[in-house]
C-alpha cells in the first residue's frame, strides 16, 4: 500500500526533473529525499516511515493503539488551526429505545 501511495504521489506530482527544479522543503514526500538527489529510494522511504511510526508510538512498545492514533490526529488538527487547540467535540450517545 505504501509503495502504491508513493508511486501515485510521484506520478501525479511530476518527473524527477520537476522535483529537482522545485525549492527544497516542498512536499511531505520529498522530505524523505535525505540526500537531495530528487528521487526517493526504498531505503529513504522506509527510514521516513520508521521515524514517523516512532514519533507516534508514545509508549515505545512497537505498536500503535487507538489512543496513540487519536493523539496524532489531535496534534495534526491543532497544527492546521495555527497551534490553537480545538474544543473537544461533545460526545453524543444514541441509545436504542426500550
Amino acid at each position: 500500500m505504501l509503495t502504491f501511495l508513493l508511486a501515485t504521489t510521484m506520478a501525479v506530482s511530476g518527473t524527477q526533473a520537476d522535483f529537482q527544479d522545485r525549492p527544497r522543503g516542498g512536499g511531505m514526500m520529498m522530505r524523505a529525499d535525505s540526500n537531495g538527489d530528487g528521487v526517493i529510494t526504498r531505503d529513504e522511504h522506509l527510514a521516513q516511515a520508521t521515524e514517523r511510526f516512532d514519533r507516534m508510538d508514545a509508549d515505545r512498545d512497537g505498536k500503535l493503539t487507538g489512543q496513540e492514533m487519536a493523539q496524532v490526529g489531535r496534534r495534526a488538527r491543532t497544527m492546521q488551526d495555527g497551534g490553537v487547540p480545538r474544543q473537544p467535540e461533545p460526545h453524543t450517545t444514541t441509545e436504542s429505545p426500550r
